[in-house]
Formats: structure tokens, C-alpha cells, sequence
């Protein structure tokens, strides 16, 4: 891996703080709590990474920041970075070991780097817009797809009811020619994506700040990215499809009759 560039270092130490915060806290009581109008959990270790991710942020670079838990905090014309202080919290709430921090920096509707790091494992996922996808320094080749395998796709959904109803429509639109799994995370499920341990990832709903950082790691390391359409993501879709660009045309010929 070539010197970091001074954007994707200042992301890196950021999301490193904001991990260690979560791993120490890992374990401890949560105080979980419902958000406003059913929008998930959050915890007080949410907040607690937030502020260490966002002392990094402000004190290296004057970007607009846009994160999940305080929302836009900048809005200057320019790059902005998106914050998911801790992704996966209702995994975390509940003691399951698959969260992540995820921070991506975007210019309009170009995503630019991503860092997303797992405090458990302690694995750090890195990629900057043509520059390649990397886990701990290493370069992430996409193996070729295993024809002896069933493809495998992680679905996952926002917290609306429309958003379930189409993972319940999409899960069963595909239940004939694909396995599906889903873990709770996105950034953790795209780093899983990159590395080749699936073959796709389908979401109805998912928020800027949940897969703007997945979006760089996984297209670096040889993924599409689309909506459902098959077009190219813009920010007036919510409905994502990433997958290896083997099978991505069988997956929007189930998905482009649903929504």
C-alpha cells in the first residue's frame, strides 16, 4: 500500500479513535434506547465515538460533516465527510461482536474514500476513488466467483414499513436461484462483499452515512454499484444494489419488477 493521502489519514486516525471507544465500551452496559419514531437504537457509546471521530475530524479539516447521530454540522459549499459513529449498534446493544465505524468523504454525489474499521477483529478497511480496496495495508483482489457455490446476497432494509415490505419481496424473489444472509450492519456486510465472502448486497432504505464508506471499498475492489434499475446510484435513490459485476445483471432483472 502507497503513503496515505493526507484526507484518507485524517479518516483512518478518526475511525480509529472512534473504534477504540467502541471496543472499551464493548460488553458494558449500552443504556439502548428506541430514536425518534422507531428509527432503530442508540446508545450512549454512539455519542461517546461520535465525539472522539469528530475531534480528529475538526481539528485536521474544515469539510462539511454530516453524520447519523448530530446530522449535517457543516453545510459550506464542498466535500463533506459522512459519519456512522457506530454502525450496527443494535448488534452492539445486544452483546454480538459485528459493528463498525464508517467514515466516507463525498464531493456531490462522487464518493471519494472510505475507512471502515471493525473494533473486534481490528480490521481496517481503506479505499480511495481509484486507488484500490485494502483490509490492514493489503491489497483486496475480488476471487473469482466460485461457480460450485449458490451466489450468496446480504438484504437488508431501512426501519420504514415500505422498506420491509420490499425485503420480504425481494427475499422471496430470490429464495429460488440465491442464499441470503443478513447481519444487521452495512458497512460490515459491503467489507464482506469486497472481500468476496458474498456476491451481492440488496437494501431498500439505508441512509447516506450507512454505506457511503462501503460504496469506495467495494467498487475498488471490483464491485458494481447500482440502483435496482440498474442505473447509476444518485441521492434521490434509496434502493441499492452492489454486487460482483458477474451476476449483477441477474439481480436487477429479479429486483427492477419490485420497486
Amino acid at each position: 500500500m502507497s503513503a496515505l493521502s493526507t484526507d484518507l489519514n485524517i479518516a483512518l486516525q478518526a475511525a480509529r479513535a472512534g473504534a477504540e471507544v467502541i471496543r472499551e465500551k464493548f460488553g458494558n452496559s449500552s443504556n439502548a434506547r428506541v430514536k425518534g419514531e422507531a428509527q432503530g437504537l442508540v446508545t450512549d457509546t454512539d455519542f461517546a465515538a461520535e465525539t472522539a471521530i469528530f475531534s480528529v475530524l475538526k481539528n485536521n479539516s474544515a469539510y462539511n460533516i454530516l453524520s447519523e447521530e448530530s446530522g449535517l454540522l457543516r453545510q459550506e459549499p464542498g466535500k463533506k465527510w459522512v459519519v456512522d459513529p457506530l454502525d450496527g449498534t443494535s448488534n452492539f446493544a445486544r452483546g454480538i461482536p459485528l459493528f463498525a465505524v464508517s467514515i466516507g468523504l463525498m464531493e456531490g454525489n462522487d464518493f471519494l474514500l472510505g475507512v471502515i474499521i471493525d473494533p473486534i477483529s481490528q480490521k481496517e478497511y481503506t479505499a480511495e476513488k481509484g486507488g484500490g480496496a485494502f483490509c490492514n495495508g493489503k491489497q483486496i483482489v475480488l476471487p473469482p466467483l466460485r461457480e460450485d457455490f449458490t451466489p450468496c446476497v446480504f438484504l437488508n432494509h431501512g426501519y420504514g414499513h415500505e422498506d420491509r415490505n420490499n425485503f420480504k419481496k425481494v427475499a422471496e424473489k430470490l429464495a429460488v436461484n440465491f442464499d441470503t444472509l443478513k447481519f444487521g450492519t452495512t458497512a460490515v456486510e459491503l467489507c464482506f462483499l469486497a472481500a468476496g465472502s458474498v456476491d451481492g448486497f440488496i437494501c431498500s432504505g439505508d441512509s447516506l452515512w450507512d454505506f457511503a464508506a462501503g460504496a469506495v471499498i467495494a467498487t475498488e475492489a471490483g464491485c458494481v454499484f447500482s440502483d435496482w434499475q440498474g442505473n447509476p446510484w444518485n441521492n434521490q435513490s434509496d434502493k441499492l444494489l452492489f454486487s460482483r459485476r458477474e451476476i449483477h445483471e441477474s439481480l436487477v432483472k429479479q429486483l427492477e419488477k419490485i420497486g
